[in-house]
């Protein structure tokens, strides 16, 4: 296994903090991805990241009538953005890829190119965006079997807690996934706790009465901060409360307003799962070009991530590290056995929502 990311998402005894980005325009060069990585690890240097998520954009043809708010646009490969970012960051990141999109031999080249190459390690594995289309590429199955043999790379998959309440079965699903090795799922945004909240108690409920290990979930949020955004967001499936639209779009400052009540969803997801058993972790998705809108994504992460520390009980705090001219910047570290510690320089107190302080790792 790699001593990076890939053992972070899969070590369930600490929580895993991500920050997903979607990349550059495709055909961009490699002088303009460079500098879009930089001004992007530049403004995300304070935040204690283990890691990025790089985004796979596709059209989505089929998954719903409505009208795309924001135009398609083939964007860069995203495991190739991904070897980008570590070189210029020092951080990984874990690649989403849809694995229906191409054909079969086509995704085989893609993949030895992703981990041979690029050397990405940690993948995301999507279907196809509407189960009425036919698609050429492998299945989730087959992908899953080419990366188990692969032991220097690991896999998760998406979840969307609004199935479960459409269907009552996405429990069984994480279960049936985690069967073909996948080691952790990704949520989709959250604007509504309450999916999640069932998901979350009955998938650690069915992994109880199974005697088997539930696999992380990372809960995803990100800011809105204009009624635009907020169209594109439920374009994308994800489910808005009528009340909670409002209440954003009818705030004078719209992205804090969204940032307040994404934080008050998080915590409440996670009072009211204390005890499922089920690890947990938090994405912050930055997919906007507006600066208000970015810089809200930072907040909230800062947030959902002091959240999610002081949840586990124990004390932890953030420390800062001076690095060399040129030098990469690396994931932080929680004291995990065998770690090496950082040199710190000096410990920011802890930004907790409550106030204390906490027992984590290094900062970016």
């Amino acid at each position: 296994m790699d001593c990076g990311l890939v053992d972070a998402l899969c070590d369930y005894s600490r929580p895993v903090f991500l920050f997903g980005l979607t990349p550059p325009l495709d055909g961009a060069t490699d002088e303009a991805l460079r500098e879009t990585a930089r001004k992007f690890v530049e403004r995300s240097a304070t935040l204690a990241t283990d890691g990025f998520i790089v985004y796979d954009i596709q059209p989505e043809e089929g998954r719903t009538p409505e009208p795309r708010p924001f135009p398609f646009r083939k964007l860069d490969d995203p495991a190739h953005f991904a070897s980008v970012l570590k070189d210029v960051s020092g951080k990984e990141s874990v690649v989403y890829k849809c694995v229906a999109e191409s054909d079969k031999g086509g995704f085989d080249k893609w993949l030895k190119a992703s981990i041979d190459e690029h050397g990405v390690h940690a993948y995301n594995l999507v279907g196809g965006a509407s189960s009425a289309n036919q698609y050429s590429g492998p299945t989730i199955p087959e992908v899953a079997k080419m990366l188990n043999a692969r032991k220097e790379c690991a896999h998760g998959g998406v979840t969307i807690a609004e199935r479960h309440i459409k269907k009552g079965n996405e429990h069984e699903t994480l279960v049936r996934k985690a069967g073909l090795g996948m080691r952790w799922f990704i949520s989709q945004a959250i604007y509504d706790p309450e999916p999640m909240i069932k998901l979350l108690k009955e998938y650690g409920a069915l992994c109880r009465e199974k005697k088997i290990e539930p696999k992380r979930v990372v809960l995803t949020f990100a800011p809105c901060g204009r009624e635009k955004t907020m169209r594109f967001i439920k374009w994308l499936g994800v489910t808005v409360p009528e009340e909670v639209e409002k209440e954003i779009l009818e705030a004078e400052n719209k992205v804090g307003k969204s940032v307040d009540l994404l934080c008050a969803m998080c915590k409440r997801i996670l009072e009211e799962t204390k005890g499922c058993g089920v690890p947990l972790g938090v994405s912050v998705e930055s997919v906007s070009i507006f600066k208000n809108e970015i810089d809200a994504a930072h907040e909230l992460f800062r947030r959902t991530q002091s959240m999610l520390l002081d949840f586990l009980g124990e004390p932890w705090l953030v420390q800062y590290k001076i690095v060399e001219k040129g030098a990469k910047r690396t994931s932080f570290d929680y004291g995990a056995k065998g770690s090496p510690k950082p040199k710190t320089v000096a410990a920011l107190p802890s930004t907790s929502e409550k106030g204390g302080g906490g027992g984590g790792g290094g900062g970016g």
